[in-house]
């Protein structure tokens, strides 16, 4: 069987980290071609992975032009990503877009439509859709273990904004980044409520910046940072599901938290991810907490799902498709709107406007 030929298109931390070891740990495809602005980046990336420099690119078309891949991955800036899904589209080019996949509900929805016109296979990465534990959550949740579902509670904070020294990278800049923490984090729990739960009806969100200057990338200059630290959203879900999300990148002597909590009318589930250490608890009507630890089924790989939706094959339908993408950002437009106008806005107001 022939493997399927991957473009990365943007090749920095989000690459390198998750997706380039994801896709080498798949034995259907090679990474064939490599895009970036940026030439050292790109000239680093191509001699790790072996790529000739007759593949590497500064221009995204070019590598779609090229004839050497038959997918792509964009992991670039929020700003540029359905710019370059929607030329990859034009080209027939199943896409995988990081996310947010888009700046506003309106760009993300023309490139999903234009996708789904064609039946082109397409992907965003919300890798929580891949974790094991949280797909057990939700296996315990759909399966009524819970019974009908009343609160979900949701905690992400970091303290990646304090890094001492940590400059304005293009998530600290409106230009680039359409929001800062809410597209960047919120959108990976907006999506966990979806995946475990129901669908956003309305919502009311705060949000704000306490690091309000940064030292630019390339010169001493300080300037103002432009998108938000932290938010707080407040949303009305399907089914008279409530559920609060509490946002942060500021929250100094915490690395990484995340904290999911279920509560139903049968008992409560409580997820906990805490710098890499990872727990889930199920406490029934009965009072008893069982520890639950997934098992090897649970396991799922980003990339391979990806590969999985362009062959149309092993889907098992937890999959993070461009419709996930639609759905999350029209919640995260409706969030945007309500910090803005300081008011509940539903999700049905975001759509009828495309």
């Amino acid at each position: 069987m022939e493997k399927i030929r991957v473009g990365l298109i943007g090749v920095g931390g989000i690459m390198n980290g998750v997706h380039i070891p994801a896709y080498q740990a798949c034995n259907d495809c090679e990474i064939t071609a490599i895009c970036d602005i940026n030439p050292a980046t790109l000239k680093r990336v191509g001699e790790k992975l072996g790529i000739p420099e007759e593949n590497r690119f500064l221009c995204y078309e070019k590598l779609m032009d090229s004839g050497l891949v038959d997918i792509v991955d964009i992991a670039t800036p929020d700003a540029v990503h359905c710019k370059i899904a929607q030329a990859a589209v034009d080209r027939n080019i199943p896409i995988s877009v990081e996310k947010p996949m888009g700046m506003s509900y309106k760009e993300v929805k023309a490139v999903c439509d234009a996708a789904n016109a064609k039946n082109l296979p397409g992907h965003v990465c919300f890798s929580w859709h891949y974790r094991p534990y949280v797909r057990l959550m939700r296996e315990q949740i759909v399966s009524g273990k819970l019974g009908k579902l009343y609160h979900v509670y949701i905690r992400c904070i970091k303290d990646s904004g304090l890094w001492e020294g940590r400059r304005l990278e293009w998530r600290f800049d409106a230009k680039h980044s359409a929001s800062g923490v809410m597209g960047d984090l919120c959108s990976h729990m907006f999506d966990i409520a979806r995946f475990i739960g129901n669908e956003f009806i309305s919502v009311s969100a705060d949000a704000g910046i306490f690091v309000k200057e940064r030292q630019a990338l390339d010169s001493d200059e300080i300037v103002p940072v432009t998108t938000w630290d932290w938010c707080n959203v407040l949303a009305k879900m399907e089914n008279d599901v409530n559920a609060t999300f509490q946002i942060s990148r500021t929250t100094k002597f915490i690395g990484d938290w995340i904290q999911v909590e279920a509560y139903g009318e049968k008992g409560r589930l409580i997820y906990s991810y805490l710098v890499g250490d990872q727990k889930l608890e199920l406490q029934t009507e009965k009072g008893e907490i069982k520890t639950l630890i997934p098992g090897p089924e649970y396991n799922a790989n980003q990339s391979q799902a990806y590969l999985n939706i362009v062959k149309n094959e092993n889907v098992d339908g937890l999959e993070a498709t461009l419709a996930n993408a639609c759905k999350c950002q029209a919640a995260l437009d409706a969030a945007y709107r309500s910090v803005e106008e300081g008011r509940w806005v539903t999700i049905e107001e975001v759509e009828k406007e495309c």
